[in-house]
């Protein structure tokens, strides 16, 4: 059931952090660069609180708690449409300043979210910790009796892959065959062996979602599923692919509960164009983890920001040029959904999220749309190419063209939310 008060309260705090982690990009850039902020707003609206500071500087928090904006002298609005317009010079003001100084405060928003990814992704290390290497095992799932796993073995192999320094345990089981068992080479009291167990993602249910379809059907935590109509099930993968290809038809589920073999039908319920059926997986053993070293949390945080970028920037690039599937872009709705769970998850997982959403909304203001700060790149490169700036009324009408594009783009995206 979805808690609306987390809803609400996650996405007002992801909002309000990400926007005002982007304003205070361009703010501190241009004070660096000689350019005055007026008016530092937490929310947009009218003020419910403001002070201004001994550099004549006004912050405030607005009405309506929905981001923010930083306004610089001479600027007709927030957006600094009169920046590089026509009209004389102010000083102080964005305009005054160098093309190359107007260019860097304009892509300073997007790149202090950049950076605020590269951080929020280096200090999650120290929250969660990072699988010790060699692996140890921590703690076993099922009976040492059933799976031959103790607590303290090392892992040396799995399933003939030797186990190195830079796997994740979803690399490894990304590589694992089909099988519902596999050999463990294992360290035990400086003595190898070898056991065999059931792989580490096996469809082991670890939790049954209220009024689920699957409590309904009768399942519970620590059922192993065996077959969904007659298809064996050796993964959790498995389990995943089978309901989301199941369109709403009755299963035939079999499954071992303490031994003994059981049956049910389950039907597949469909939440936000997914079919699920209400559970979720148990691994069969959890690995030691420890405090990374400084170097390696920021390694960490680079390479995981430089995976998202990529894949974000290839999913953006294929939903513009009709590659991928329309309903793979999200609107605010499920945002908010996710937002609500994130929060509720606890603060590493909220972290993750405001971590991805920053991101996405560094790259997203570097498109060339004149309301944003890819537009305002693109202005100041047409005024270095042709020696003059583009006049107030075009400016308006790629603003107003601007605008139009973004609220396409968020209706196409809540129809997909309602729809796909």
């Amino acid at each position: 059931m979805i808690d609306i008060f987390a809803v609400f309260f996650g996405v007002i705090l992801t909002f309000l952090i990400v926007v005002v982690i982007h304003e205070l990009g361009h703010f501190f850039a241009a004070r660096l660069m000689g350019v005055k902020p007026e008016i530092f707003s937490v929310g947009f609206g009218k003020p419910i609180w403001s002070r201004k500071d001994r550099h004549g500087i006004i912050w405030q928090v607005s009405r309506i708690p929905a981001g923010g904006y930083v306004r610089f002298v001479a600027d007709e609005n927030a957006a600094s449409l009169s920046s590089v317009a026509d009209g004389p010079v102010i000083a102080g003001s964005l305009k005054a300043a160098s093309k190359s100084a107007q260019a860097f405060v304009a892509i300073a928003g997007p790149l202090a979210n950049v950076i605020f990814t590269v951080v929020a992704l280096s200090v999650l290390p120290f929250m969660s910790g990072v699988t010790a290497y060699p692996w140890t095992v921590a703690n076993v799932t099922l009976s040492s009796d059933v799976t031959g796993l103790r607590v303290g073995d090392q892992l040396v192999a799995v399933a003939d892959d030797e186990i190195t320094s830079q796997d994740t345990l979803g690399s490894l089981v990304s590589r694992l065959p089909s099988n519902s068992e596999v050999v463990y080479q294992i360290a035990r009291d400086g003595v190898l062996r070898a056991e065999i167990a059931p792989r580490p993602d096996l469809p082991l249910i670890g939790n049954v979602a209220d009024g689920s379809a699957a409590a309904d059907a009768g399942l519970q935590p620590g059922d192993l599923l065996k077959t969904i109509d007659g298809e064996p099930v050796h993964a959790w993968s498995d389990l995943q692919r089978i309901v989301a290809a199941s369109d709403g038809e009755a299963m035939a589920f079999i499954y071992d509960r303490n031994g003994s073999e059981m049956a049910t039908q389950i039907t597949a319920r469909q939440s936000d164009g997914r079919w699920l059926v209400g559970v979720g997986g148990l691994p069969l053993f959890t690995l030691a983890t420890e405090r990374p070293g400084i170097g390696e949390a920021v390694q960490s945080g680079v390479s995981r920001s430089w995976d998202l970028l990529t894949n974000l920037v290839t999913g953006l690039a294929g939903s513009l040029t009709g590659q991928n599937d329309s309903c793979d872009l999200d609107g605010p709705i499920q945002i908010a959904s996710v937002a609500g769970q994130a929060i509720q998850l606890g603060p590493e997982t909220f972290l993750l999220f405001l971590a991805i959403i920053s991101l996405g909304l560094g790259v997203l203001n570097l498109l060339p749309v004149p309301i944003l700060d890819g537009g305002h790149l693109m202005l100041l490169g047409y005024e270095g190419a042709t020696g003059r700036p583009l006049g107030k009324k075009m400016q308006a009408v790629l603003f107003i063209g601007g605008v139009t594009i973004i609220v396409f783009l968020m209706l196409t995206a809540t129809v997909n939310d309602l729809t796909c």
